[in-house]
């Protein structure tokens, strides 16, 4: 990468989403080969919300956990995501960007950050399952593509 990305005028404040596995730090690793990444770059995971029916029922079951079962499970899956960022940036060689756990829907949530945030381009990783519709991309990537209110750079390092 340019010593200084602050005078590189091809980096570019990026958006680079991971889920904190290899396959999607590879994919990442393909991205940041095409684009370097500006002061302001932010990487990225979101943890799905949990379903709050799980403690207080659905109405026809009761819950199936304990608020501080439900509160364990999200300090874990906190834990899970600072090791997924940390493991990634130091993977990338990144370790000076900033990071970001987001909670909800992940393609939905990726989109909204990079509308909130100063971004010129999102990087992600496709992961070519989730059924016929999505052969070629993964379902969060797809929705990325398709909802993203600036470039996308999809990557899949197989």
């Amino acid at each position: 990468m340019n010593e200084n990305p602050a005078n590189d005028p091809t980096a570019r404040r990026m958006l680079l989403a991971t889920d904190g596995s290899e396959h999607a730090n590879a994919a990442l690793a393909a991205g940041l080969g095409l684009v370097r990444p500006a002061p302001g770059s932010v990487l990225i995971t979101v943890v799905p919300t949990l379903d709050p029916s799980i403690v207080v029922g659905s109405g026809h079951a009761g819950p199936v956990m304990s608020f501080a079962d439900e509160q364990q499970l999200l300090d874990e899956r906190d834990r899970e995501a600072r090791l997924a960022l940390d493991g990634a940036a130091a993977a990338l060689g990144l370790d000076g960007i900033d990071r970001e756990i987001l909670g909800g829907d992940p393609g939905s949530v990726i989109c909204e950050r990079a509308a909130e945030g100063d971004v010129d381009v999102i990087v992600i990783g496709t992961s070519g399952t989730g059924g016929f519709k999505r052969a070629i991309l993964g379902s969060v990537s797809d929705h990325v593509v398709r909802h993203a209110p600036c470039p996308v750079i999809t990557s899949n390092p197989d």
